[in-house]
C-alpha cells in the first residue's frame, strides 16, 4: 500500500502572495520543477519548493514534482529545502513568455521517503529538526514574537518594523507574519501525522527496527507541543489529525478544548510508551510528564479556568522528583556542550548555527555594537528587576554592580565591544539581552531548553499556592530557585505573603528565571496579568504605548485561511 500525500489546500497551503490583476499587456509564463535523488532518479514528495520574491511556496507531489503558473517572465531564484538536509538549494530560473521552464534538482542521498515508503526513524529525526523553522522556534519564532515582546521584558527596536508592530499589538488578521505563523505550525503537524499514519497502516521501515510504539510516542510529542503552541498563539486553531484533506470540510474542526483533550491524549500515550534518555533534543517520558504539566497549569488559568488541573498538574511533577535538580551554575543550562550531562534540562530545542537556514542567528541581539542586527531592546522595569536599589542604575553607572543575583550576568550585556575592546555602559539604555549569546559568537551548536527543572519548581509552587497559598511546599520549591541564583539563602522570599503576593512572587521570578525563553506572555495570560502589566508598561513609556485590546491576547486567524475554507471562524472581535 502506497504512503499517499496530499496537500492541505486550506491548512498548510504555502501561501501565494497576492495575484496582481492580468492586463493584457502582461508577458508570463511557468516553471516546472522536479526533485530527484541523485544517481537513483527516484523523486522525493514533500519538498518545499519556494519563488522568495514573489513569495510562492508549493510542496513536490509523489512524482517529485511542482508547477508554478502565470509568473511574469523575468529571472527568479527558486529555493528546495528538503526536510532531511538543513541547507537550501538554490538556482536561478528564467522564465519565457507563454512557455513553462523545466528543471531537475538533484538532491544527495540517501532517500529517506519515497512515494512507497517512510523510514520512520528518519522522519522522526526530520520532524523534530524543523522545529527550528522561522515563525516557530527558529530567530522569530515562539520565544521571541511572542514569549517576549509584547510583555515587559525585551522591546523591539526601531530597526524592525516587523517586530515593532506586532510588540504594539498592531497585527491583523492579513498579516503575512500571522499567515507565516500558522502555516509553519502546519507543516510540522502535517509531519507528525504522516509518521503517525505510516505506523497505523502497517506502511513503513525502520533500518534501526525500533520499537513502533515508541516511535509513534515521539510523533505524538512533537504534534502535542506545536498544537500547544497553536492553542495559545491562535485560541481556535482547526484541529487536524489526518492527511485527508476531507477532514477539512466534514466541517472543520475548530475548538479549544478539543485541542486540549488531542494534547493530553497525545502526551498520555507519549509517557506510557517513552523511556528516559540523555537525548535532550528528543521526547521522553519525562519530557511527556514535564510538559503535561505546563499543560495542565496552562487549561488552569485563563481562559478555561480548568482548576481541577492543577492537581493534576501536580501529580506530574511529582513523578519528577528525584530524577531532576537545578545545575549549581545558572549558565550550565545554555552551554550545549553540557547539554547530555545536565541535571535539570528536559527538553531542548537544538540548533547548529552555521548549518540551519533558519536559526537564531546571534545577530538578532547581543551586546551594543557587536549585535548588527540589535533587533530587541531591554525595558527598563525588568533590569531594574535585578537590583534591590535603583540609585545603583543612576547614569553614569557605577562598576562593578551591585546585583547579586548571578543570573543578572548571563541575561544581560551591560558591556559594549568596539572594535574588539569591551568595555563597560554606563547607561542602562545600552544594556542588551545577553542569554545564549557566547554560543552565537562561538559558532557551532546550541539550544533552547524548552522544558528545565527550575521551570517545574516554579510550576509547582503557583500550583500549589492555586490550591493553598503559600504553603511550606510552595515556599520551598521557588525558595530553591533563588538559593541557585544568589548562592546562599539570605534571599528567600520573605513569609506571611498572601496568596495574591506569592503569585505576583512566582511571576517575577519565571520573568528573572527563564527570560527569553518564550513562556513570559503566556504566563501573563494564564494568571489574567497581561492588561495590567501592558498598563504600567505604557504609563512608563508614554512615547512608546502598546495598542492593546483584551482579544488581542491571542493572533486573529490568517485571513488567507478563512478565504480559503468558509468554515473556519475569525477569532472574537478581528
Amino acid at each position: 500500500m502506497k504512503l499517499k500525500t496530499f496537500l492541505f489546500l486550506s491548512l498548510v497551503t504555502f501561501l501565494f502572495g497576492c495575484s496582481k490583476d492580468n492586463e493584457p499587456e502582461t508577458q508570463t509564463g511557468g516553471i516546472e520543477v522536479i526533485v530527484l535523488i541523485k544517481n537513483d532518479n527516484e523523486p522525493i514528495f514533500d519538498v518545499i519548493v519556494s519563488i522568495s520574491s514573489i513569495s510562492k511556496e508549493e510542496l513536490t507531489d509523489i512524482e517529485g514534482t511542482v508547477f508554478f503558473r502565470n509568473i511574469e517572465v523575468g529571472s527568479y531564484e527558486i529555493s528546495i529545502t528538503d526536510p532531511f538536509r538543513n541547507i537550501p538549494i538554490k538556482q536561478i530560473v528564467d522564465v519565457e513568455n507563454n512557455k513553462t521552464t523545466k528543471v531537475v534538482i538533484f538532491v544527495d542521498g540517501p532517500n529517506v521517503v519515497t512515494p512507497s515508503v517512510l523510514d520512520i526513524d528518519k522522519w522522526v529525526d526530520a520532524s523534530f529538526s524543523s522545529l527550528v523553522a522561522n515563525n516557530i522556534f527558529g530567530a522569530n519564532g515562539y520565544a521571541s514574537i511572542w514569549g517576549e515582546i509584547g510583555s515587559d521584558i525585551l522591546t523591539a527596536s526601531t530597526s524592525n518594523s516587523l517586530l515593532r508592530k506586532l510588540d504594539n499589538y498592531e497585527f491583523s488578521p492579513n498579516d503575512k507574519i500571522i499567515e507565516d505563523i500558522w502555516a509553519n505550525h502546519y507543516k510540522v503537524i502535517r509531519n507528525a501525522n504522516i509518521g503517525i499514519e505510516a505506523i497505523e497502516n502497517s506502511d513503513f521501515i525502520s533500518e534501526l527496527n525500533s520499537n513502533v510504539n515508541e516511535v509513534e510516542a515521539q510523533f505524538k510529542f512533537l504534534r502535542s507541543l506545536v498544537y500547544f503552541n497553536l492553542v495559545k498563539l491562535f485560541g481556535n486553531p482547526v484541529l487536524v489529525t489526518s492527511t485527508d484533506i476531507s477532514q477539512l470540510n466534514n466541517p472543520a474542526i475548530q475548538d479549544r478544548l478539543k485541542v486540549y483533550e488531542l494534547i493530553e491524549e497525545d502526551l498520555i500515550f507519549a509517557e506510557n510508551n517513552l523511556e528516559d534518555s540523555n537525548i535532550k533534543g528528543k521526547a521522553s517520558k519525562s519530557a511527556a510528564q514535564a510538559l503535561l504539566g505546563k499543560v495542565y497549569l496552562q487549561m488552569a488559568g485563563f481562559p478555561l479556568l480548568q482548576n481541577d488541573k492543577y492537581a493534576k498538574a501536580l501529580n506530574l511533577f511529582a513523578k519528577l522528583d528525584g530524577k531532576y535538580t537545578l545545575e549549581t551554575d545558572y549558565k550550565n543550562n545554555f552551554e550545549i556542550e553540557k547539554g547530555s550531562t545536565n541535571n535539570e534540562i528536559i527538553f531542548t530545542i537544538d540548533f547548529n548555527i552555521f548549518g540551519d537556514s533558519n536559526n537564531w542567528k546571534w545577530f538578532n541581539w547581543g551586546p551594543l555594537d557587536v549585535s548588527e542586527k540589535d533587533f530587541y531592546l531591554l525595558t527598563t522595569n525588568f533590569i531594574e528587576s535585578y537590583f534591590k536599589s535603583l540609585n545603583d542604575l543612576a547614569s553614569p553607572i557605577t562598576f562593578p554592580l551591585s546585583t547579586k543575583d548571578s543570573r543578572f550576568f548571563e541575561n544581560i550585556a551591560p558591556f559594549k565591544i568596539q572594535n574588539g575592546v569591551t568595555s563597560n555602559a554606563q547607561n542602562i539604555d545600552d544594556w542588551r539581552p545577553y542569554k545564549f549569546s557566547e554560543n552565537y559568537q562561538n559558532g557551532g551548536m546550541f539550544h533552547l531548553p524548552y522544558l528545565r527543572y527550575s521551570d517545574v519548581l516554579l510550576m509547582i509552587a503557583e500550583a500549589e499556592n492555586a490550591i493553598n497559598g503559600p504553603t511550606v511546599k510552595a515556599y520551598e520549591a521557588i525558595n530553591l530557585v533563588r538559593r541557585r541564583a544568589f548562592g546562599n539563602t539570605d534571599n528567600d522570599l520573605s513569609a506571611g505573603l498572601d496568596q495574591e503576593e506569592f503569585l505576583d512572587a512566582i511571576l517575577n521570578e519565571r520573568r528573572l528565571e527563564l527570560c527569553y525563553e518564550g513562556h513570559r506572555k503566556d504566563d501573563l495570560i494564564r494568571t489574567q496579568k497581561l492588561q495590567s502589566v501592558i498598563d504600567a508598561y505604557n504609563i512608563n513609556h508614554p512615547q512608546n504605548t502598546k495598542k492593546y485590546q483584551s482579544h488581542k491576547y491571542i493572533f486573529p486567524i490568517p485571513q488567507s485561511e478563512i478565504l480559503l475554507n468558509s468554515g473556519i471562524i475569525q477569532n472574537l472581535d478581528y
